[in-house]
């Protein structure tokens, strides 16, 4: 990301530390998640801003300091994928569409709402900072990060660091979630590796995002829904 790796690592040991004091923050004020059992967050302003600093500080700003090749090499990788390729990114990524909306099936919603329904457009302009919080998310964790360690450690130690940083930003969700990212993000890492390519994560983050939070979101607007019409 940066050209000298010591003052790369410095900014990425920055960028980590203030999301994970963001994520603490909104944890500890029940806003960490916009949909969950709990139906909507407490404060949507916290929510709006760990988003918007989770774009800024490991997306725009990497972006920005990098070389457009090297991003461009990073996100697509140098070479065409092969059609097995992109069917396998394409079947992991209708699995963890799947996962998604299993876990919003196995959820035991409860009935105390912290605050009325959002305002559509208030939910919208979520979905909009969460899909690229999530882009952003996918850059700097299995992109530069990944890159980063693996310039000075082996490849297993560098996955190892990735995966338990990983691990650690989800220390606030719900227990099974924070472990099954440790399976998630060694599928990720090992995948970007294979295909020299961060977009199969992202592509996979993102359907598991469509999955987990569209199924939130579709049985919440259905249930007010049908509430107005009662």
């Amino acid at each position: 990301m940066i050209n000298n790796l010591y003052l790369g690592f410095v900014y990425h040991g920055f960028a980590y530390f203030i999301l994970f004091l963001i994520s603490w923050w909104a944890y500890h004020t029940k806003s960490l998640k916009f949909f969950s059992e709990n139906r909507w967050s407490k404060n949507n302003k916290i929510q709006f801003f760990l988003l918007a600093s989770g774009i800024l500080l490991w997306g725009i700003i990497p972006l920005i300091k990098s070389e457009m090749t090297y991003s461009y090499l990073l996100l697509f990788g140098p070479i065409i994928p092969t059609y097995f390729q992109v069917f396998l990114v394409l079947i992991l990524g209708i699995l963890a569409f799947l996962v998604g909306k299993s876990q919003v099936n196995k959820s035991d919603f409860k009935f105390h709402v912290f605050q009325p329904h959002p305002a559509t457009f208030t939910i919208f302009i979520y979905l909009l900072f969460r899909i690229l919080f999530l882009i952003s998310y996918e850059i700097w964790f299995r992109g530069f990060f990944l890159n980063d360690l693996l310039l000075i450690t082996s490849l297993p130690v560098g996955i190892l660091v990735n995966i338990i940083c990983y691990a650690l930003i989800h220390i606030f969700a719900p227990p099974k979630e924070a472990w099954s990212s440790l399976g998630f993000g060694l599928i990720l890492c090992v995948l970007v590796i294979y295909l020299e390519a961060v977009w199969p994560a992202i592509f996979i983050h993102l359907s598991l995002f469509m999955g987990y939070e569209g199924g939130f979101f579709w049985k919440f607007s259905k249930d007010q829904m049908w509430k107005t019409v009662k």
